[in-house]
């Protein structure tokens, strides 16, 4: 049974339900995904880069702890500039990805004498509420 219409993605005519825009699930999506806003694309991408710095933490991290050298973490597409939360003080800060955290930290090359960057990789504990940023404002 046709309706007298077209897919708004691929301009097939269209069978079944007279108000049916699309002729499956893929015309529709693709046709949603071409007509998304830049904004939303933005927010897509900068929340598919927290799930890859969640899932590349998770990964070296399967203990609860690790230190791991800051270039494996950068070699596997994390990204030092995307985290969803901050706890600790300005000398002590942990930088959450949902629910593991991680600190940069330096220690010393045992073989070279030299400072190397390191990343301390921690699940998140229960004392690691979130920032409040109004916690520590006085008010007048």
């Amino acid at each position: 049974m046709f309706n007298n219409q077209m897919c708004l993605s691929c301009k097939e005519p269209l069978q079944g339900r007279a108000d049916k825009k699309f002729c499956s699930d893929q015309c529709r999506a693709t046709y949603n995904n071409s007509h998304r806003k830049p904004h939303e694309e933005a927010i897509k991408k900068l929340n598919s880069q927290l799930r890859k710095n969640r899932t590349i933490l998770k990964t070296l991290c399967p203990t609860g702890k690790a230190t791991v050298r800051r270039d494996v973490l950068a070699e596997m597409g994390f990204s030092f500039r995307h985290f969803t939360s901050a706890y600790g003080s300005s000398s002590d800060l942990y930088f959450l990805c949902y629910d593991y955290a991680f600190k940069p930290i330096f220690e010393r090359s045992q073989e070279h004498g030299t400072m190397i960057q390191k990343v301390l990789i921690v699940q998140q504990q229960d004392y690691m509420k979130s920032f409040d940023p109004w916690e520590h404002l006085t008010q007048s």
